[in-house]
């Protein structure tokens, strides 16, 4: 019994494997308050930040900077990450965290909420909340979350001490398992695949 490989199947297959590996390489910087403006104060329309795979960023500065939107007058940044279909998020995590003036205490407030927005600035008109910091800890455990699946999802950032937060947020995105799991497969099917003569 003889075998045939098509001579299409290898690059068939190294082509599924770039394109899979391309899906997780890319990211983008999704905001940057110093050249995209002041991220809304507004509780009522934030930002929607849409992600892409790879390592996303949003950056940007909270507390006394003469903006508002926080509980206690000072600045407040409230964004919307969007997650299309076929993406997760896996990670949500602090890449960089200074102040000036003052101390932030034991670090600033993040509020989650599933959904596009928040309905006010009560503890009820939250999912959960955490305090984010100099550290490069995945947040999402800590907001209740294994990952943020297809959908919108809301976040509140703010800083109530008399002090002023500069951020960078780094978030994750990766393919659903699923996408990525049947990529895999149709690649090994191709290369698997033999004719009998």
């Amino acid at each position: 019994m003889m075998t045939s490989r098509s001579p299409l199947s290898p690059a068939a297959a190294a082509l599924s494997l770039v394109w899979i590996g391309g899906q997780v390489a890319n990211g983008a910087v999704l905001w940057n308050e110093g050249v995209d403006g002041d991220l809304p104060g507004d509780f009522n329309s934030p930002q929607t930040l849409v992600v892409t795979p790879g390592e996303n960023t949003f950056s940007g500065r909270v507390g006394e900077n003469g903006n508002t939107g926080a509980t206690d007058g000072s600045d407040a940044d409230y964004l919307t990450i969007m997650v299309p279909d076929g993406l997760e998020v896996i990670s949500l995590s602090v890449q960089r965290f200074e102040f000036a003036v003052g101390d932030p205490g034991g670090g600033s407030f993040l509020a989650y909420r599933s959904g596009s927005g928040f309905a006010g600035q009560g503890f009820g008109d939250i999912d959960t909340w955490t305090l984010f910091f100099d550290s490069p800890l995945n947040l999402l455990p800590d907001l209740g979350q294994n990952s943020l699946g297809a959908g919108q999802h809301a976040f509140w950032l703010q800083e109530t001490n008399p002090t002023l937060v500069e951020y960078v947020f780094s978030i994750q995105t990766v393919p659903e398992p699923g996408v990525g799991a049947l990529g895999g497969i149709a690649a090994l099917l191709v290369v698997g695949r033999r004719r009998r003569i």
